[in-house]
């Protein structure tokens, strides 16, 4: 029977046995033996109607297997109703509980002693029947019961342990020493936020793209999304800008985004990658270190096994990891390995690479989506940065009048031919300013786009052009940071340059401020050097902006076309 049948069964078998009850009260030539007969019938009509109550308001599996069982064609219910069914009908009552019919006129008793002993054995089983029933649901009730009290102490205990972990805020002196081992290189870089801003527009076509917005979501899908472009089409910008921007929009949810930017031109190990990716998450989240210590590592870089099983953990207690892999064709293999390795883990983590698309490349990263920079939408927004560009050179405006709609046509115009090369817009714009009157500067806008190299080139004619003592700290800079092989701290440059910026100072009759010098100093290289543009641990460094700009340079230096003689 189901559960509606079950309860109307019991509703009809208490109705009969409250009339007969009721019968039996009214009885008086019966024996002494039928007031315990009575007493039974109550407690078990009594313990039928708290069963009735129970199904009403319990759904559960468990317990309607107990209903289906005291209901089988040879169950107690069964048993009870044909106990009913034969009083009743040996009484003269009616079988629907509806009517006593000729009872009250003869007030007879028909039961002998075997069948009322008969009748006492039955029910007392039936009420051991009911009761285990009911001890049933208490036991069922106690296991609920019982589940929710360890979920709420599960519950309150997850909930102490996050508490006490977003108490941690930073780390402790030995344990950032420990964090700043992992990765001895620090490849790692973030853009300035004021600077992000300034690149916003030209970023903007990735960051609304709709392969970024499925990629850029917090679930238990993995995620891994592609972008390529020719070398200087600007990746890199691309991957710092959208570093900033998922900061940004997860930093009230317990989220991590790591970026790893290698600036060095060196065998990259799996090891060293995975570490830097774990030194990010532990100097994001400090509160992760907890894991770090269970492993009783001494520093870095880790172990390719320490490093994946610390990533793990942390990913378990995060609800999303990001990884960004910057330059993956420069470390193909290592990278395809630290791929492999990244996405072995769960839950699973969303990672984004910036490549140029080589053919093995292409091949070995066919099943992710790929967003290509030469395919980029021309947005409104990356236009009006080109105009802002072109607004700030009195030359260009006074050439064009000073015309918005000319203006507007000139920035489409250079975008047109950019094919996405950030690097290209901005060298274009000071070839334009630099012209000295209208033919020039219409020479210059209808001219064969200049190649990667030849842009270089002739930042490097800048380089050389300027007045001696710029020249000198330009060249002594480049040198510096390509013997280096790695960011040049910007106190052990400048100790480097001590002649070259006192040069300068006598050139403007007093003492350079710190800030004074690095903008010298960036502003001597003509676009080739950046700096990191936040003071952290290892205070600003300078680096060649792009590898290709630094393989342009090493070539050069490798020949000898950067003067030795200029920076004696």
């Amino acid at each position: 029977m189901d559960g509606i049948s079950n309860a109307a069964s019991i509703i009809t078998l208490a109705q009969l046995a409250a009339s007969i009850i009721k019968y039996m009260k009214a009885v008086v030539d019966a024996p002494l033996e039928k007031r315990r007969l009575l007493m039974e019938i109550i407690q078990a009509r009594g313990l039928l109607l708290t069963l009735h109550e129970l199904m009403d308001e319990v759904e559960d599996e468990d317990w309607s297997s107990t209903i289906q069982s005291l209901s089988s064609h040879d169950g107690p219910l069964s048993t009870f109703r044909q106990l009913l069914e034969d009083m009743a009908g040996k009484l003269g009552i009616a079988c629907s509980g509806s009517c006593i019919s000729t009872a009250f006129h003869r007030l007879r008793w028909p039961f002998d002693q075997t069948r009322l002993q008969e009748m006492i054995a039955s029910l007392e089983k039936l009420k051991s029947s009911l009761l285990l029933a009911l001890a049933n649901d208490h036991i069922r009730l106690s296991m609920e019961i019982r589940n929710e009290v360890h979920n709420v102490q599960a519950q309150l205990s997850e909930a102490t342990i996050n508490s006490r972990r977003q108490m941690i805020r930073s780390l402790s002196r030995e344990q950032e020493l420990i964090v700043k081992s992992l990765s001895l290189a620090s490849l790692s870089h973030e853009m300035d936020g004021e600077k992000v801003m300034e690149l916003r527009a030209s970023t903007e076509w990735f960051l609304s793209h709709e392969d970024f917005k499925r990629w850029n979501t917090v679930n238990p899908i993995q995620q891994t999304l592609i972008l390529t472009g020719r070398p200087g089409s600007g990746k890199s910008t691309v991957c710092k800008v959208a570093h900033f921007f998922i900061r940004f929009w997860h930093q009230l949810h317990n989220v991590c985004i790591t970026a790893f930017f290698p600036l060095v031109q060196e065998k990259l190990s799996e090891s060293l990658v995975l570490s830097s990716i774990v030194q990010q998450i532990l100097s994001e989240r400090p509160y992760l270190v907890e894991h770090l210590t269970g492993l009783r590592v001494t520093g870095g870089p880790l172990s390719v096994a320490d490093s994946i099983k610390l990533i793990s953990l942390a990913r378990c207690d995060l609800d999303q990891l990001y990884v960004i892999l910057d330059e993956f064709d420069a470390y193909t293999q290592t990278g395809l390995r630290v791929l492999k390795s990244l996405l072995s883990i769960s839950p699973p983590i969303n990672i984004l690479i910036a490549t140029r698309e080589t053919q093995f490349l292409s091949e070995a990263l066919k099943d992710y989506p790929f967003v290509r920079c030469e395919d980029a939408r021309l947005s409104s927004a990356w236009l009006d940065s080109i105009k802002a560009m072109l607004e700030q050179e009195p030359c260009i405006l006074a050439y064009l009048n000073h015309d918005p709609e000319k203006i507007t046509e000139i920035a489409k115009h250079l975008s047109e031919r950019s094919n996405g090369l950030y690097i290209y817009i901005t060298q274009m714009v000071k070839v334009l300013a630099r012209a000295r009157n209208r033919t020039q500067f219409q020479s210059a806008l209808v001219g064969c786009s200049p190649t990667l190299l030849e842009i270089y080139d002739s930042m490097l004619r800048e380089v050389m052009e300027q007045p001696p003592e710029l020249a000198k700290l330009a060249i002594k800079t480049l040198k510096s940071i390509l013997g280096a092989g790695e960011p040049v701290e910007a106190s052990q440059l400048i100790s480097d340059l001590a002649p070259e910026i006192e040069a300068s100072a006598l050139q403007r009759d007093r003492n350079l401020t710190q800030a004074e010098v690095i903008k010298a100093i960036k502003s001597s290289c003509k676009g080739f050097v950046s700096s990191s543009d936040q003071v952290t641990t290892h205070g600003i460094r300078f680096h060649v902006v792009h590898q290709t700009a630094k393989q342009f340079l090493e070539d050069k230096y490798a020949k000898n076309h950067l003067p030795h003689d200029r920076t004696d």
